[in-house]
């Protein structure tokens, strides 16, 4: 025997499908967005992921990172999952100091950023390049040029700027150059220069604020302890082509470290 209790739920069932007239009369149309298409602005946003490791803490991390970057028009920090976040600004001044002012550190973790274009999903986006400051020492006279700039840029990864005091006052022992690097090719040592009458000769990198590279395989992210090399070559036959001679002298940096639950920021020059 069929309970009352089921009667009544099919017919409420069936007059909750009758159409009313003034329900018929009434219709939006919309465009269809994604979910969080409203909730940042891409003109101003970057997504980031730190290059090893996890946060353990993001009430900490985002303060931290507010409290250095100190952005006069504020930011919100989103996290999309457990290794990528979504940095919202509010002004074209305050991320491009974020930008000019990589790489940036993170419990002495690399933080990667970069900058949405408009359509970008900042879900997929690749962050596999980190922006630096490259210096080009040993160039010979005449190659001292905004062109060669460019091509030792593009040789090293891609290039995005060159620096602007590059040819102001004294002449430089180097010039530097912005570049994008890519995370999963071995940085470049030097590039090699010929002159019309067929002498050649090298210019040598030094990075800027570099963070942990190998020194065996020369990618940047582990240290030659934990290079997957050790296990595929004799430890007698390992060389290391790649070392500290690759690195500039340290001008300044940019990094976050916590301690304990209170935080320490800094950007100082040593």
């Amino acid at each position: 025997m069929a309970s009352s209790s089921g009667t009544t739920n099919d017919i409420e069932t069936r007059w909750s499908n009758i159409c009313l007239e003034e329900e018929e009369d009434s219709e939006e149309v919309l465009d269809i967005t994604e979910d969080d298409a409203t909730e940042y602005d891409a003109r101003w946003c970057l997504a980031g992921r730190l290059l090893t490791g996890k946060i353990s803490d993001f009430n900490i991390f985002q303060n931290m990172i507010a409290d250095l970057w100190k952005p006069g028009k504020g930011m919100t920090v989103k996290i999309l999952e457990q290794n990528r976040f979504l940095f919202q600004f509010y002004h074209e001044i305050d991320i491009n100091r974020v930008l000019d002012g990589s790489p940036w550190t993170y419990d002495r973790k690399q933080l990667i950023i970069k900058r949405l274009k408009t359509g970008d999903n900042p879900k997929l986006i690749n962050l596999d390049t980190l922006d630096m400051w490259v210096q080009i020492h040993d160039l010979q006279s005449g190659f001292k040029t905004e062109q060669v700039v460019q091509k030792a840029g593009n040789y090293i990864g891609v290039f995005l700027k060159s620096d602007p005091n590059n040819y102001n006052g004294v002449w430089r022992d180097y010039l530097c150059v912005r570049v994008s690097v890519p995370l999963s090719a071995p940085l470049k040592r030097r590039m090699k220069f010929r002159k019309r009458d067929g002498v050649a000769f090298w210019a040598n990198f030094k990075y800027e604020r570099v963070p942990t590279f190998c020194f065996i395989c020369g990618i940047i992210g582990h240290s030659e302890a934990f290079c997957d090399k050790l296990y595929d070559t004799p430890l007698e036959a390992i060389i290391k082509p790649y070392g500290l001679f690759m690195k500039a002298p340290p001008k300044g940096r940019n990094f976050l470290t916590p301690k304990g639950r209170n935080f320490l920021t800094a950007n100082f020059f040593q």
